[in-house]
């Protein structure tokens, strides 16, 4: 089974029914499966082949996602303004051989030279001018018969890694996931961002699986998310926190159809849970902690985060999670494929005595100084409570006289001074946790994943 077998099936039951809509451009069960089986069917390299899909494009992302999977291939969607050397880097420690892409790629600067477009597509219905499918070596990797997709790690810190899944992985949990998160038949999803973000592909995969319909946006245009969620009719919203604050800081009028806002990736504070309540007043509040290997782990609903707002929740139901030399650990039948029991992203944390996990951070963030062990998601989550606040980042950094130090990143929403914002953080953090380093940035950057760009905030540290 795979998610192209899932539509076609759901195609009978919900033809005509709006499955995307992008930017107010409509799409039915029935168009989305012919344009995905025409490009299925253009696809002649074989079976079990990964094959990154490269395009900004957004339906073009999904319908060939579902036309790979047509063709028996493992589809990849590939984060979009990467650079050639990280995109030919990706091709090369993944082993891939093929790249499909609405667009012209200088195939010659991804391999010296060794790449070659096998087949180009025009006047295509996918609403696409050509369809370029590239293979850059005459080696083709057979994945086993099992994966039906692969996604990327974020690469915030490195070449991004192909993760690989069964398409029991994810869909074996959606029944799970769907009823703590309310989707069903007649959820109208919205969700902003490409489907390079693995949990945005999470989400469309869901809806598809109950027959619901899908809502994109594109843009970071908050005031256009509200004018879609009023006129769509949204039922469900999926937005990271930094999305959420900044949406409901536009809101000004409820809105009674949303029955569930979900995110991740970021605690969700009490203050924004709140506003979002106001506005939203019948919908659930869930914020659930995950990871692109593990798939979801826990998560809880409004009332438990305003009563515990450090904590990241307790375990789905059949997903046990247990915390060994302070690293989190977790026993799941919906891991990425070959992953190892027992499974850990080296993420720290405890249980309270309620039992509600409590999130430290990553191992990684963890760093010594002058003998104290410091934690960048301390310092960070004690700066995002400060109302002058909109985001912050909390980076280890290696200082050549000092040794380990804490760098901050900081947006705003009102004014305030580095000397305010330390005296309002020294109300909180002890000496060694105090940030040696505070940037003020307009925006902090994003990778194509919608993950923090690491790598570019340490590179302001060095100029």
């Amino acid at each position: 089974m795979n998610y192209y077998e899932l539509l076609k099936v759901k195609r009978n039951s919900y033809k005509d029914k709006d499955f995307l809509i992008i930017d107010g451009e409509k799409y039915t069960y029935d168009s989305i499966l012919r344009d995905s089986e025409e490009i299925g069917r253009q696809i002649s390299i074989g079976e079990n082949i990964p094959v990154l899909i490269y395009s900004k494009n957004i339906k073009f992302q999904l319908v060939s996602f579902l036309g790979v999977n047509y063709s028996n291939n493992v589809p990849i969607i590939c984060h979009y303004n990467l650079s050639k050397r990280v995109l030919s880097d990706i091709l090369i420690k993944n082993n891939i051989s093929v790249v499909i892409s609405d667009e012209n790629i200088d195939i010659n600067d991804l391999s010296n030279g060794s790449c070659n477009r096998i087949l180009k597509i025009t006047n295509s219905s996918t609403d696409h001018h050509s369809i370029n499918v590239y293979q850059y070596n005459n080696i083709l990797d057979y994945l086993d018969k099992e994966i039906c997709m692969g996604a990327l790690s974020s690469g915030s810190t490195n070449v991004p890694k192909v993760l690989y899944r069964t398409y029991e992985s994810w869909a074996g949990f959606f029944p799970i996931q769907n009823e703590v998160f309310h989707i069903y038949e007649d959820s109208v999803l919205f969700i902003n961002g490409t489907l390079s973000f693995t949990g945005n592909l999470n989400s469309i995969m869901s809806v598809l699986y109950e027959g619901g319909s899908i809502v994109i946006s594109s843009v970071l245009n908050y005031k256009t998310w509200i004018n879609a969620i009023k006129q769509y009719n949204i039922t469900n919203i999926y937005l990271i926190p930094t999305k959420l604050q900044l949406l409901v800081k536009y809101l000004s009028e409820t809105i009674v159809k949303v029955r569930s806002v979900f995110t991740g990736s970021q605690l969700l504070f009490e203050d924004a849970a709140r506003k979002i309540k106001k506005y939203m007043p019948d919908s659930e509040i869930i914020l659930y902690y995950g990871a692109s290997e593990l798939n979801y782990i826990t998560y809880l609903c409004y009332d438990e985060l305003i009563e515990k707002p450090l904590s990241i929740g307790k375990p789905f139901p059949k997903i046990d999670v247990y915390i060994k030399n302070r690293i989190i650990f977790v026993n799941t039948e919906y891991a990425v494929y070959n992953a190892s029991e027992p499974y850990s992203v080296n993420d720290i944390g405890y249980f309270d005595d309620d039992g509600y996990l409590i999130f430290e951070g990553r191992s990684d963030d963890v760093v010594n100084i002058g003998g104290f062990k410091v934690s960048s998601t301390k310092v960070e989550n004690v700066v995002k409570r400060i109302p002058q606040i909109e985001d912050a980042v909390a980076l280890p950094y290696l200082d050549t006289i000092r040794g380990s130090q804490i760098a901050l990143f900081v947006t705003t929403i009102d004014k305030i001074t580095k000397k305010d914002l330390l005296t309002k953080i020294r109300n909180y953090l002890i000496r060694n946790e105090i940030p040696r380093k505070i940037i003020f940035l307009d925006s902090l950057p994003y990778t194509s994943s919608e993950k923090i760009d690491r790598l570019a905030l340490l590179a302001m540290l060095e100029v």
